[in-house]
């Protein structure tokens, strides 16, 4: 079954006005629901496609762990242990184009609870990449300059 991607609007019509998905309604956790889309997993993590990604293509993956987590700081061992994989899988996924990473600690703004890492290629342009920051809630002020 191929993954539909939806744009940020259809994701968040989709929320049905929900600001968080917490614990007891984590599409995360749901594994049925993730199956579909998932491409990668081991043991303490899967990587799957974001069905809402921000490149508008299957290049924007995440990595979550099977544990619902709200924070890095809750991982385990056995978590820590298993990163260097995923980020093994990561390189091979993106292979020869240029990539970034990131993580949200903070709840604001965030739409699951469920702690996971973005991971997009770098085919984003500024403009929008300053515009998705910012209505993440990072307070982005000055001027990008590359």
């Amino acid at each position: 079954m191929q993954t539909k991607f939806l744009t940020r609007e259809e994701y968040h019509e989709q929320k049905w006005d929900k600001k968080v998905f917490l614990e007891n309604d984590c599409p995360f956790c749901d594994k049925e629901l993730q199956k579909w889309h998932t491409i990668w997993e081991w043991k303490y993590w899967y990587i799957l496609h974001n069905t809402s990604p921000y490149s508008w293509n299957e290049k924007h993956i995440m990595a979550c762990p099977y544990k619902h987590l709200k924070y890095s700081i809750e991982l385990e061992e056995n978590h820590f242990l298993e990163l260097k994989e995923i980020y093994k899988f990561v390189k091979e996924f993106f292979w020869n184009e240029n990539y970034f990473s990131f993580t949200r600690e903070s709840m604001a703004n965030r739409s699951v609870e469920h702690l996971h890492i973005h991971f997009l290629a770098w085919k984003l342009q500024w403009k929008y990449l300053r515009k998705m920051l910012q209505n993440q809630g990072f307070p982005i002020e000055q001027e990008l300059k590359i």
